[in-house]
């Protein structure tokens, strides 16, 4: 699935979100969705926790791959809703992000090395 996809499914449940349980204005749908990352992501340090065996033991006892996948895209899902609430380009960003990154760490100047001395 392509990023502009993902985040026309996610603009889809953000609205339909705003009509089962609509809150008052903008800033308090950007607190909410603010909010719900925090606790997913709680969820998701919990089951890496429990992956690394670092929980007690009952948790340790009923850790799957499944629920750790799932709670990494609750994740990725709650960012990408609030980025529609702040009408943030998630593609344009991301690329931009990468971008800078690849030239922070000078990822392409091997290439062009190895290219200059073939």
């Amino acid at each position: 699935m392509q990023i502009k996809e993902l985040v026309a499914k996610y603009q889809e449940i953000a609205d339909f979100l705003n009509t089962r349980w609509p809150l008052k204005d903008h800033n308090q749908r950007v607190f909410a969705r603010t909010m719900k990352i925090v606790e997913e992501l709680g969820e998701l340090a919990d089951e890496i926790l429990t992956s690394m065996n670092l929980q007690r033991n009952s948790k340790i006892a009923k850790f799957s791959r499944e629920n750790l996948e799932d709670e990494f895209a609750d994740v990725l899902g709650s960012l990408i809703l609030l980025g529609c609430e702040l009408e943030i380009d998630v593609e344009a960003i991301i690329q931009k992000k990468i971008d800078f990154t690849r030239e922070r760490f000078e990822m392409d100047k091997d290439k062009k090395d190895q290219s200059s001395k073939n």
